[in-house]
């Protein structure tokens, strides 16, 4: 799965159905129109996450996304785009600005209900997983 589905299967469940991103993404429209919607739509992390996947070339089918330097950047360009959505009492706010592991945040961000954030580190997870 190239980085962009990954980003969009994350936000899965997050948008209104009758949003203009909602539509794009349901016609299969350029990642850069369903950032434009996005952010018209005020839906910046995921404005923000397209726009770093498109910057690191995750738009093009079959990415190898060997890099972990730049998943990790892309991640961390997203935790940040969350944490300003988040309320500084929040458990998974505390874990971002700590450093903790991506686990630990992953657990609390489960517990609080923040699913999209959840799948979008356990994907994460995933791929430090995989062999070099």
């Amino acid at each position: 799965m190239d980085l962009i589905k990954q980003i969009l299967a994350s936000f899965e469940g997050t948008l209104p159905n009758d949003s203009k991103t909602a539509a794009a993404i349901a016609r299969g429209a350029a990642p850069e129109e369903i950032s434009a919607c996005a952010t018209e739509e005020g839906l910046h992390a995921l404005a923000g996450a397209l726009f770093e996947a498109c910057e690191e070339g995750g738009d093009q089918p079959d990415s190898p996304l060997e890099n972990t330097v730049r998943v990790s950047s892309a991640l961390t360009e997203r935790l940040k785009a969350f944490r300003q959505d988040l309320p500084p009492t929040c458990e998974t706010a505390r874990l971002i600005d700590s450093g903790a592991s991506l686990e630990d945040i992953s657990e609390a961000a489960q517990k609080e209900g923040l699913t999209s954030l959840a799948a979008m580190l356990f994907e994460a997870e995933q791929e430090q997983d995989k062999p070099a």
